[in-house]
């Protein structure tokens, strides 16, 4: 008799838990998706993308106040599959690529496979520090500069508005385009609170490649994402995915155009961003205890925390306890053993958890 095997507690992911998803949902979309004429699921997308969920996109990014019709995007296999195309097509190897250190780091290792050279520019609690990327950049001569403005990945951090038209001067100084890495989009409330500053929405996508998906917030098994960008880079990175993948899957697309035109996404988003403000607090409360010093965000699913000692030897006793740990070490391009890691404030629930860092930190 088959027996799930029990989770493991893994209290650095990067992914919110299966039941803090919607799986109804997405299988409602699947099967209205299933019962439209079979000869619709059987050919190739089109090499932009589904239109209907284009559309879609459209009116989402009008809510983020920048203004992208549809032949301006391009869908793609996931952010990972939209960051391979952008620096396929505008960087050359050898050239380089700036990106936030810490930053998300599965993309230090596709860039540097394509020969790219890889600089870290220090991130800061309200961005990139400014003089470092001005010194660095009149340095290296970039061609990209891939960096998170909302919910930064791994410290939850924004981009301050100040900080934003900064860095939009040092790029058109230096002559380097931004890719806007926004995966996290849909876990900020926004409004006048928290009011959140994007370099598409005051770019209006003139300097900025804009990204997007619904990995982190809807299934990663989807694998849909999306360029927003001017148009004559969008008809270039939708002949780049021709040439890498031909189209990427129709039926994926029409799953989340589904869910996003019957205004169902929006109510799912409301519920995530909830139920992280629920455990918050509490979250911040036990990190403390714990002895980790940390700056608290007001929003996103992480805690950037400091341990006061290698987080790779953490790690590693974490591990042979059950747990998985994201030492700070994974998250620069310089991979040299560093004090903080990545808490995700969904996966840290179980108390052994805090057990262990109770073991482990005295």
């Amino acid at each position: 008799m088959f027996r799930q095997t029990p989770a493991i507690p893994a209290p650095g992911s990067g992914m919110l838990p299966a039941e803090w998803l919607d799986g109804d949902l997405v299988a409602r979309a699947l099967r209205e998706v299933s019962r439209q004429p079979g000869n619709l699921l059987l050919g190739y997308g089109a090499p932009q993308g589904f239109l209907p969920l284009r559309q879609q996109l459209q009116l989402k990014l009008a809510g983020l106040e920048i203004a992208c019709p549809p032949e301006q995007i391009v869908t793609t296999v996931g952010v990972m599959q939209a960051l391979d195309l952008v620096a396929r097509e505008f960087v050359r190897p050898g050239e380089t690529i700036f990106v936030d250190d810490p930053a998300y780091w599965l993309m230090f290792g596709a860039f540097a496979a394509m020969g790219m050279h890889v600089i870290g520019i220090p991130r800061l609690n309200d961005g990139p520090d400014i003089a470092v990327l001005a010194e660095l950049a009149a340095l290296h001569r970039p061609k990209l500069y891939v960096i998170n403005s909302v919910l930064h990945n791994p410290s939850s951090t924004s981009l301050s508005a100040a900080k934003a038209f900064q860095v939009l001067r040092l790029a058109e100084q230096h002559d380097f385009l931004l890719v806007e890495d926004d995966i996290y989009c849909d876990m900020h409330p926004g409004g006048e609170v928290q009011p959140a500053t994007r370099l598409a929405a005051l770019d209006q996508l003139r300097r900025v490649i804009y990204l997007g998906g619904f990995s982190k917030s809807l299934a990663a098994n989807l694998r849909v994402g999306f360029i927003a960008t001017s148009p004559e880079r969008a008809q270039r990175l939708a002949d780049r995915k021709m040439l890498a993948t031909l189209t990427t899957s129709d039926i994926g697309e029409r799953v989340v155009y589904k869910i996003l035109s019957q205004g169902l996404y929006r109510k799912h988003a409301e519920r995530l961003r909830a139920r992280l403000d629920k455990v918050r607090e509490g979250t911040y409360r036990k990190v403390e205890q714990a002895g980790l010093r940390f700056d608290p965000a007001p929003a996103g699913m992480f805690v950037w925390a400091d341990a006061g000692c290698d987080t790779n030897l953490l790690a590693e006793k974490a591990l042979a306890e059950g747990l998985v740990l994201a030492p700070g070490s994974l998250f620069s391009p310089r991979q040299l053993p560093s004090t903080r890691m990545r808490l995700n404030l969904a996966t840290v629930q179980d108390e052994r958890i805090w057990a262990f860092f109770a073991r482990a930190l005295g």
